[in-house]
C-alpha cells in the first residue's frame, strides 16, 4: 500500500489569553523588529524571529490541542550537520489574496524556499522517522499557564521518534534562532517515544523546560472546546436547574450530567472532549469553554452577572462584554423562529434482528434510522459481514478477534410506539402527548411548566398498555436471545429514536434505557413506576418491575424527557412525527464484568491532526455522561501514513474516583487500544462506501484524512475477559 506523505506538521496545544502576549513577553525596549510589516508580508520564511510582534506576524491563531494560543511552524534543514540552518515559515503568506501550500505545509515550504527534492514520503522517512535527521520540522506553539508570560513550547509530530541527543541539538538551533525577550520556553513532548529523562540539566542550561502535554494540559488558564458566538444572561453557578433557559450563558463548576439548551456554557472543572454536552455544543453550534479561574468572585464574572451579555470563545481568547435584553431577544428569535420539520415516518411492522437487517453493504444499511431509530440501525449496520461481523464469518473483523464485536440482538421498529399510542386503551396517552406538543410549539412554555407537563406525560406512560399482539412478538423474540446464550439473564431495552442521529442532531445522552431481569415478573395490572437512586452525586433511573414490558413503556416515556423536548425545538424537529424504536440486546456484563468504557472520534477533536480521539475510563463510569468529580482519559491515535503503527499522546489521564488522584497508566494497553483504534478504521471505511456523501475522496483512506467534513462518534465497553463491545455508531458533524 502507498504511503502517504505528511507535509503538514501540527501541533498539540492548550489554552490562550486575549492577547498571547499581555502577560509580560513584549518587544525589547528600542529594539526594532527584524523585518518590518511590510517586508514581512513578502517573506515567505525568515532566519530568526527576535520579537513578539515578529512571532505574532508569523504566527496564526490556534493549531492543536483546543484550538488555542498561537502556531508557528519551523523548519531546519540539516544536510550540512555542522551548520544546520533554521528557517520559520510566515503562515500568513499571501499570493493574490490565498495562502499557497508551501506556507501552510513544511515539504511545500521546503520545496518552495531550498529546492529540496526528495519525495514526499523519502522527506518523511528522514525527517520524523530517523534518529539521523536530514530536516527537523516543527512549531513553536503559546500556551497561556496561569497569569504570568505565555510559554513558548518546541513540539514536533507526535510520531516523531526523536532521541534525546536529537532534542538537545533541536534546541541549540532554536534558541540561537528564537529569542523573544521576556519569553517562557519549553520542549513539550507530543508523543511517549519523546522523552528527556536523561537530558533535564542540559534542556534547562539552554533555557528550556521540560514537559509533557499532560503537564501543560493540567496547567492551563482558558481552553475553547468550541469556539462561538453567542448572546444571553449570564448565569453564574445557578442552583435551580430547572429554571435555566436556551437564553442564558450558565457558568458551572463542572457541567452537570443533563444539561438544558443553553446560549454558551463555561466551566471552571476541565471538561470531557467527547462528553455529550461538549459533542452536542459543536452539534448545535454553542460556544462552551473552559476557564480555571471562573467564580462568583472573579471580576469580570461578577459585574455581568444575571446581566445580558455578548459572548465570544475565540482561539486566541474570550470575549464578555455588556449588550441589551433587546438584542438577547433578537438573537434568539433568529435561531429559533424558522419552520418545524418533520421526521420521516415509515411504517415498517417487522421486528428485525441486527444481523437480517443489512445483509448486503449498500446504502440501504444507512437509510434504516427511519424505521428502527439511529441506534438500532446502526447496530445492523455494524452487524455487517463487510463491517465487524460475526465470528463464525470467515474474514469478518469479528472472526479475526474470535468473538462478536457487536451484541446480538432485535430492533423493535419505531412503527410500534405509534401503534402503542394509538392503541384505544392509551387514547388518553395521546390525548396529552398532543397538548404537551400543541403548548411546546406555541413557545410559551417555562423550563419548569415544561418539566411539569412531561412529568405527567411520563407518567401515563407507566400504566398504559403494550399491545397484547406486539408484546407476544417481542417475547418471542426475547426467548429466540436466550436460546442463543442460556447465560443471558438480563437485557437492555436501549432507546432508538427517530429524532436521534440524523443530519445536524445526534440526540446524544437525551433518552433513556433500561435493564431487564429475566426471572422478574408483571405487576397484575402491568404498572410500572420509575425509582431514582443515589450513586454519591449521580442520580440513576431504574425501571420497576424490571420486566420487558416496563422496559419498552420506560423507554417510550423517555422521548418526552424534558431535555429531549428543549434539544428537539431548538432544532425545530416537529415532535408530533417523533417515534421511538428500541434496539434490546443482552446485558453487556453477560460475559464478563466491565472494566472500561470508552467512546472514539474517528478525527481528532479540535485539532488538525490526522488522528483519531480516544477517551477512556476505569470501570462502568460512563465518557458520555461521567460521574461528577471524574475525568476521562484523554488520547490521541496519531497516524503517520497507511502502514506505519498508530501512536498515543496521552494528552489527560484518567480520574475515575471523585477527589482522588489522576491515575498514571492508561486505562487500557498500547495494544488494546490499537485493537480499536484499527476497529474504527474498519467501521468508517465501511461506512463511507456505503453512505453516499459521507466522504469525496477515497474511502480507503477516509480515516487518515483530517480536513474530511464528517466523522463517526463510536460508543464501546471492555470486559474483563478481553472482549469489546461496540455499543452504537453515529455519524458527528463536529469539529
Amino acid at each position: 500500500m502507498k504511503k502517504l506523505a505528511l507535509p503538514l506538521l501540527l501541533s498539540l496545544t492548550v489554552g490562550a489569553t486575549i492577547s498571547p502576549f499581555a502577560a509580560g513577553c513584549a518587544d525589547s525596549a528600542g529594539e526594532k523588529p527584524e523585518v518590518s510589516e511590510a517586508e514581512l508580508a513578502t517573506e515567505l520564511g525568515l532566519t530568526s524571529v527576535r520579537s513578539a510582534s515578529a512571532f505574532e506576524a508569523l504566527s496564526l491563531e490556534g493549531g492543536g490541542f483546543g484550538q488555542a494560543g498561537r502556531t508557528m511552524k519551523f523548519f531546519i534543514d540539516a544536510r550540512n550537520p555542522a551548520a544546520k540552518q533554521p528557517w520559520f515559515v510566515n503562515m500568513n503568506y499571501k499570493v493574490d489574496g490565498k495562502t499557497p501550500e508551501y506556507a501552510k505545509y513544511h515539504y511545500f515550504f521546503a520545496q518552495k524556499q531550498l529546492g529540496i527534492t526528495e519525495s514526499g514520503e523519502e522527506f518523511n522517512d528522514v525527517t520524523y522517522f530517523t534518529d539521523n535527521k536530514r530536516y527537523y520540522a516543527g512549531t513553536v506553539q503559546t500556551y497561556q499557564i496561569g497569569d504570568g508570560a505565555p510559554l513558548f513550547a518546541i513540539q514536533l509530530y507526535p510520531n516523531d521518534v526523536i532521541h534525546e541527543q536529537g532534542i538537545v541539538e533541536l534546541l541549540k538551533v532554536i534558541k540561537s534562532a528564537l529569542t523573544i525577550p521576556g519569553a517562557r520556553f519549553a520542549f513539550v513532548a507530543g508523543g511517549p517515544q519523546q522523552t528527556f529523562a536523561t537530558i533535564g540539566n542540559e534542556l534547562r542550561e539552554l533555557g528550556f523546560e521540560a514537559l509533557t502535554i499532560e503537564q501543560v494540559l493540567g496547567g492551563v488558564k482558558y481552553m475553547p472546546l468550541n469556539p462561538g458566538e453567542a448572546w444571553g444572561y449570564l448565569r453564574i453557578f445557578p442552583t435551580d436547574l430547572g429554571n435555566v433557559r436556551p437564553t442564558d450563558i450558565v457558568v458551572f463548576d463542572e457541567l452537570p450530567l443533563d444539561l438544558s439548551v443553553v446560549a454558551g456554557t463555561i466551566t471552571r472543572v476541565f471538561q470531557d472532549t467527547t462528553s455529550h454536552v461538549n459533542l452536542k455544543s459543536k452539534e448545535r453550534g454553542t460556544p462552551n469553554m473552559v476557564l480555571r479561574d471562573a467564580s462568583k468572585t472573579n471580576a469580570t464574572l461578577a459585574a455581568l452577572a444575571d446581566k445580558p451579555v455578548h459572548m465570544v470563545v475565540g482561539k486566541g481568547g474570550y470575549v464578555l462584554e455588556p449588550t441589551t435584553a433587546t438584542i438577547v431577544e433578537e438573537k434568539f428569535r433568529a435561531r429559533t423562529n424558522k419552520p418545524w420539520n418533520a421526521l420521516p415516518i415509515v411504517a415498517e411492522p417487522n421486528l428485525v434482528w441486527f444481523d437480517q437487517m443489512c445483509p448486503t453493504l449498500s446504502v440501504a444499511c444507512t437509510q434504516n434510522g427511519n424505521r428502527f431509530g439511529g441506534k438500532a440501525a446502526m447496530l445492523g449496520f455494524l452487524a455487517n459481514r463487510s463491517v465487524l461481523g460475526r465470528k463464525a464469518q470467515p474474514g469478518s473483523q469479528s472472526a479475526k478477534a474470535g468473538y462478536d464485536l457487536v451484541p446480538q440482538g432485535f430492533a423493535i421498529p419505531v412503527q410500534y410506539y405509534r401503534d402503542f399510542l394509538g392503541l384505544p386503551a392509551n387514547a388518553g396517552v395521546k390525548a396529552k402527548v398532543d397538548a404537551l406538543v400543541a403548548s411546546e410549539k406555541s413557545g410559551t412554555l417555562s423550563p419548569n411548566d415544561r418539566r411539569s407537563l412531561a412529568t405527567e406525560v411520563q407518567q401515563l406512560f407507566y400504566t398504559a398498555q403494550v399491545p397484547a399482539a406486539q408484546l407476544a412478538n417481542i417475547t418471542a423474540q426475547v426467548e429466540r436471545l436466550k436460546a442463543l446464550d442460556p447465560a443471558i439473564e438480563k437485557l437492555k431495552v436501549r432507546s432508538s429514536a427517530n429524532a436521534e442521529d440524523i443530519p445536524n442532531f445526534d440526540g446524544a445522552g437525551l433518552h433513556d434505557s433500561f435493564g431487564v431481569k429475566l426471572s422478574s415478573v408483571d405487576a397484575a395490572d402491568s404498572a410500572c413506576r420509575i425509582e431514582a437512586t443515589q450513586d454519591g452525586p449521580v442520580t440513576k433511573l431504574e425501571i420497576k418491575p424490571k420486566t420487558i414490558q416496563c422496559a419498552i413503556k420506560g423507554v417510550y416515556a423517555s422521548l418526552w424527557n424534558p431535555r429531549a423536548i428543549e434539544e428537539r425545538s431548538f432544532a425545530r424537529l416537529d415532535h408530533a412525527t417523533a417515534s421511538m424504536g428500541l434496539a434490546v440486546v443482552p446485558a453487556y456484563d453477560t460475559e464478563a464484568a466491565v472494566v472500561a468504557n470508552g467512546v472514539l472520534i474517528t478525527r481528532a477533536i479540535n485539532t488538525d491532526l490526522p488522528a483519531q480521539t480516544l477517551s477512556l475510563q476505569k470501570d462502568n463510569n460512563l465518557v458520555t455522561n461521567p460521574n461528577p468529580g471524574t475525568i476521562s482519559q484523554m488520547t490521541y491515535a496519531t497516524f503517520s501514513d497507511l502502514e506505519r503503527p498508530t501512536e498515543f499522546t496521552i494528552a489527560r489521564f484518567a480520574t475515575p474516583t471523585a477527589g482522588a488522584a489522576h491515575l498514571t497508566a492508561s486505562v487500557l494497553t498500547a495494544p488494546q487500544m490499537t485493537q480499536i483504534s484499527d476497529l474504527a478504521k474498519a467501521v468508517e471505511v465501511a461506512y463511507c462506501k456505503a453512505k453516499p456523501g459521507y466522504y469525496d475522496g477515497d474511502c480507503a483512506t477516509v480515516w487518515i484524512d483530517s480536513a474530511k467534513p464528517r466523522s463517526l462518534d463510536m460508543e464501546f465497553k471492555f470486559l474483563e475477559n478481553g472482549h469489546f463491545v461496540l455499543k452504537q455508531s453515529r455519524e458527528f458533524h463536529g469539529q
